[in-house]
């Protein structure tokens, strides 16, 4: 799913969607409630790696779902593809007032997309694609991604690894790394970055302790275009992120 860090709920919601296909056939309100813990770095200047309790929440009835930060309906669920339409936030960590450089930029807030995101089976693996684009005029940016995720099973584990590459248009690349003429100071230079990427890998796993209890866990590392990396705020090219939970569904 869903980054100036690849964030512990994003991952979260990422195990999630892997079993959205099963929504189709269940009428049945489905409730998913649980708490773990998520850790990440951040490419903002002057800010240390993070940890922070992580709710986790998971609702289902029919096509309907709510996972993580993300709620959407599934279109189509056929055998080889599926094909899903979401109001999500942004992927991207605006978190930057703890940063003693950066504090007087304050937080950036995140957009609200519509996503509308696809699946298809192939002999080696799941080919996703996925567009959101901001529909809040917070920063009417856009973002395209592609995957490649390999799902394995392990006696009841169910282990899915994950490559993907993602372009931003240049006004969501602004929003979260750009210096506005007003931002700029003596050690901060102005900067407006044109269009950019990002890039990743992740490993999630999914263990069944009970009927009820799963016990859920992720890690992920991402990488950036230079038009992240160039800008003044930023001083790292990539970051490291995971969580680690359990959930009761009711």
């Amino acid at each position: 799913m869903r980054i100036n860090t690849l964030s512990a709920s994003t991952l979260a919601t990422s195990l999630s969607v892997v079993t959205l296909p099963a929504l189709a056939d269940n009428s049945e309100l489905e409730i998913g409630l649980g708490l773990g813990v998520g850790f990440h770095q951040s490419i903002y200047k002057g800010i240390d790696n993070q940890t922070d309790a992580l709710p986790l929440i998971e609702l289902s009835y029919g096509n309907f779902f709510f996972e993580g930060m993300e709620a959407g309906y599934l279109i189509a669920d056929e055998e080889d593809y599926s094909l899903v339409i979401s109001v999500t936030g942004d992927e991207l960590d605006g978190e930057r007032t703890d940063s003693r450089a950066l504090k007087d930029m304050g937080d950036v807030d995140s957009g609200i997309n519509l996503k509308l995101s696809g699946e298809l089976v192939t002999d080696f693996g799941l080919l996703g694609a996925s567009i959101a684009q901001d529909v809040s005029n917070e920063h009417e940016g856009t973002e395209l991604s592609l995957n490649w995720s390999v799902p394995l099973e392990f006696d009841q584990t169910l282990l899915m690894t994950s490559v993907y590459a993602s372009w931003m248009s240049d006004d969501l690349v602004n929003h979260y790394y750009g210096v506005s003429a007003k931002q700029a100071n003596a050690g901060r230079a102005q900067y407006n970055a044109d269009a950019g990427w990002r890039y990743g890998v992740e490993v999630m796993a999914e263990y069944p302790l009970s009927q009820q209890w799963t016990l859920m866990g992720g890690v992920g590392a991402e990488w950036y275009g230079d038009e992240v990396t160039n800008s003044p705020i930023v001083d790292e090219d990539g970051a490291i992120s995971g969580f680690m939970g359990v959930t009761y569904r009711f």
